[in-house]
């Protein structure tokens, strides 16, 4: 399965700078733990990830907005929003909160993308995803 994640900052503080980072970490262990998992109902996942700042006026809150699934490309999209008042001035502390939130949100995202594909029939492994995304986490 590949996995696309692109990250939007919308503005710049110190917090933030750790987060990112924490979130580029994330995307490296994303891909080179899905890189070897077959899905059938799922080749590939978009995501986008919106931290912080000016993009918050579209999302006003943490969470999971517009997923949606494309059949004819087994292709899931989504955009999982944190917002700039989830943090705190402790860079260690909000950077363990934003990846316990963002492991929680991917997790999240497996009913999701189960509900999603089931009117198209193929049968997504959620068993095998979750055991993806606990991997990608354990490994930080």
């Amino acid at each position: 399965m590949k996995v696309n994640m692109n990250i939007i900052v919308g503005g710049t503080d110190d917090i933030l700078d750790n987060i990112l980072s924490a979130a580029r970490t994330v995307r490296k262990e994303m891909k080179k733990t899905f890189e070897s998992i077959e899905i059938e109902a799922l080749q590939k996942m978009d995501i986008c990830v919106c931290l912080s700042g000016n993009v918050s006026k579209y999302y006003p809150k943490s969470g999971i907005y517009q997923a949606r699934y494309y059949s004819k490309a087994k292709k899931f999209m989504v955009y999982v929003h944190f917002s700039s008042n989830e943090w705190n001035s402790k860079k260690t502390e909000s950077v363990s909160k934003f990846l316990k939130m963002y492991k929680d949100y991917l997790m999240e995202l497996s009913d999701i993308i189960k509900t999603k594909t089931t009117k198209y029939k193929p049968d997504f492994d959620s068993r095998c995803y979750e055991d993806g995304i606990k991997s990608v986490f354990e490994n930080l």
